[in-house]
């Protein structure tokens, strides 16, 4: 292990996480619903469609970079989109706010999938557990300077006020930047002579994609884990989207507050990485993942008798942990699953599973929280966890 590219590698989590974390699960859903007048419904579909479109594109982009063999130009391209409409927001009404958010989660999540694809290129195979639980930690690490930033922001801007809202998504833009770019110049990556044009290479990637998809039968475990990661990621995005409108409808809790129970609940996501991390090189990922969906099974069970803000902590932190080990766990078992050299391809089929899950997760939460209540959306969260643990379950050891 070279902890040196790996402490590189480490830091696009930190980066990308403060995206996740500020834009996604806090700041976007209040600043759409409190201060331009959306709602659920809008929220679920920005997300929604913003991971349909690229779980359309990402298979190709995939493979368009294990081609090239080279991941970072595709990471870098997305994360420089990404945080200019994320900043862009602040400066919009409802429609472009819309917009804006769908391409700025579009390209976060573009990015995320060639950079999944460099972890062989990181560890060797006994430690891809390790250093993953180690990216996934530093993510959450990430979470907590940008809590820490925020704050500082909020307390000059006012913590419930459009004014403040839109200094985080400046800052969000900048820190999600600026953090890449240890990964930008600290992973190193062979530089090639590109003999094809663009256009070549883009139509041997959609040949290498449909070819994959033809010949999936020949992927048989590969696809009952997809499959898995598919309703479990649904129930995941959902609860990310929404945490915050819940807990400020459910028990009231103010933005401030929230700051304090994200902080408790990353903590328990560092921890969760780390041991999970661990647990995958030693029990094997697809013990991990089982155990780490049992686990969000009983955080959302909390969820729907939640009465106030100690059950909402427990809650919070359980699930902290539980969202770290299944991050930790998932990229292992995929190259478990699949052959190195095709990393990126399968990579953008997990993503392409996850993606496709973000529409029908955010979407049917949104619609149900919005015309008919939060414990009817959580039901709906609980029948997409128990699903994806019977797919896993056909998901050899």
């Amino acid at each position: 292990m070279k902890r040196g590219e790996v402490f590189a590698w480490g830091m696009y989590d930190l980066a990308n996480t403060i995206y996740s974390a500020l834009f996604v699960t806090i700041f976007y859903p209040l600043y759409i619903k409190q201060f331009l007048g959306g709602n659920e419904f809008q929220i679920g579909l920005v997300f929604g469609l913003s991971m349909l479109a690229v779980g359309v594109a990402v298979p190709v982009v995939g493979a368009w970079s294990d081609l090239l063999g080279k991941r970072m130009p595709f990471i870098a391209v997305f994360t420089v989109i990404c945080c200019l409409f994320t900043a862009f927001v602040a400066a919009v009404p409802l429609s472009w706010a819309l917009i804006a958010g769908f391409l700025a989660n579009f390209s976060y999540h573009a990015a995320l999938t060639t950079y999944n694809a460099l972890l062989p290129k990181i560890a060797t195979r006994r430690e891809r557990g390790n250093v993953s639980g180690i990216g996934t930690a530093m993510g959450y690490v990430g979470t907590l300077v940008s809590l820490g930033i925020a704050s500082i922001l909020l307390m000059r801007n006012g913590w419930e006020t459009a004014e403040g809202a839109q200094s985080v998504f400046v800052a969000t833009a900048v820190m999600f930047f600026v953090f890449s770019l240890f990964t930008f110049f600290g992973v190193k990556e062979k530089s090639l002579r590109i003999r094809q044009s663009v256009a070549v290479h883009l139509g041997e990637s959609v040949r290498a994609v449909f070819k994959t998809v033809t010949n999936v039968s020949r992927h048989r475990p590969v696809l009952w884990f997809l499959l898995s990661m598919f309703l479990v990621t649904n129930a995941i995005n959902a609860v990310i989207v929404f945490l915050f409108l819940f807990a400020r409808q459910e028990i009231n809790l103010s933005v401030k507050a929230f700051f304090v129970v994200y902080t408790i609940q990353s903590i328990g996501a560092v921890v969760g990485s780390i041991v999970a991390g661990k647990a995958t090189d030693r029990l094997g990922a697809r013990r991990v993942l089982l155990w780490s969906i049992w686990g969000w099974v009983f955080v959302i069970v909390l969820l729907l008798f939640v009465k106030g803000l100690p059950m909402f902590v427990l809650a919070g932190t359980l699930g902290g942990a539980a969202l770290g080990a299944v991050w930790t766990a998932q990229r292992p078992k995929l190259l478990e699953l699949v052959e190195e050299q095709h990393a990126g391809q399968f990579f953008g089929f997990l993503e392409l599973t996850n993606k496709f899950s973000g529409i029908l997760g955010p979407i049917v939460f949104g619609a149900l929280a919005a015309f008919v209540n939060y414990q009817a959306a959580l039901i709906s969260v609980l029948g997409f966890f128990g699903l994806g643990l019977l797919f896993l379950r056909g998901v050899p050891k």
